[in-house]
């Protein structure tokens, strides 16, 4: 087993939760307004995943990202009979994007990145989308003075995405890491999980919302809270 030194984390859904601006998205727009929080959830998983379907396209540049937002929204929603207008979609779209700009980091986040940082490892943090909307994002969560110096990665910027093991390497290549002494934090199957496993890294999955593996990949951990991955990376307990 080799020394794990450098803790990498993706950020949304696993800095955040990316379901809570979502859900205040809808009922700003003055929809689901008597939906309790478990059917939020599941229509954010259905919109999660059909913007992971859509995500190669974006990537290949079949689509535009407004374009992939838009039709995520009408086709989660779709599945429900309810039918989304590209007017309603883009405005949804936009109440997300200011939701985001307050967000908040999880609870035990902060104490587990200070946790990290006082056992002398490193941080960095790798993120799949635009540049300028996920360092908007980065900054609202206050997360960057945690990174090392240059470690935070957005796909857009490397013109690569996850699960693409070329980011990975990338990645390794910037910071002189070794893919043996990395660890990758991330909530998503298909990116942070394939992706970090197929690069030769050690890998967390937060799995924080029931999911099934979708491959025959193993993460190292499993986890469905903040403080059972701060269990699982320092053995320790850390509230926040």
């Amino acid at each position: 087993m080799h020394e794990i030194k450098h803790f990498f984390f993706d950020m949304d859904d696993t800095l955040y939760d990316q379901m809570e601006p979502f859900r205040m998205s809808l009922i700003r727009e003055g929809m689901w307004t008597d939906k309790e929080w478990a059917e939020f959830d599941r229509l954010f998983k259905r919109v999660r995943h059909h913007s992971d379907e859509l995500w190669d396209d974006y990537v290949a540049g079949k689509m535009t990202l407004e374009e992939t937002r838009r039709l995520r929204l009408i086709l989660a929603f779709a599945e429900y009979d309810i039918k989304v207008s590209d007017e309603l979609a883009d405005r949804l779209q936009l109440a997300y994007e200011a939701e985001q700009r307050v967000i908040q980091p999880s609870a035990g986040i902060v104490p587990l990145l200070e946790a990290i940082r006082a056992r002398g490892h490193d941080i960095g943090i790798i993120t799949n989308g635009p540049v300028v909307h996920q360092t908007r994002k980065i900054d609202a969560l206050g997360v960057r003075q945690f990174a090392n110096e240059g470690w935070v990665f957005v796909s857009d910027a490397l013109g690569m995405a996850k699960p693409d093991p070329r980011l990975f390497a990338e990645v390794n290549r910037r910071t002189g890491t070794k893919p043996e002494n990395c660890i990758y934090i991330g909530d998503n199957w298909r990116n942070d999980i394939v992706g970090s496993c197929e690069s030769g890294w050690s890998c967390v999955w937060l799995n924080n919302r029931g999911r099934q593996p979708e491959s025959h990949h193993r993460p190292t951990h499993e986890v469905s809270t903040i403080e059972d991955m701060t269990r699982k990376l320092l053995g320790v307990e850390v509230t926040s």
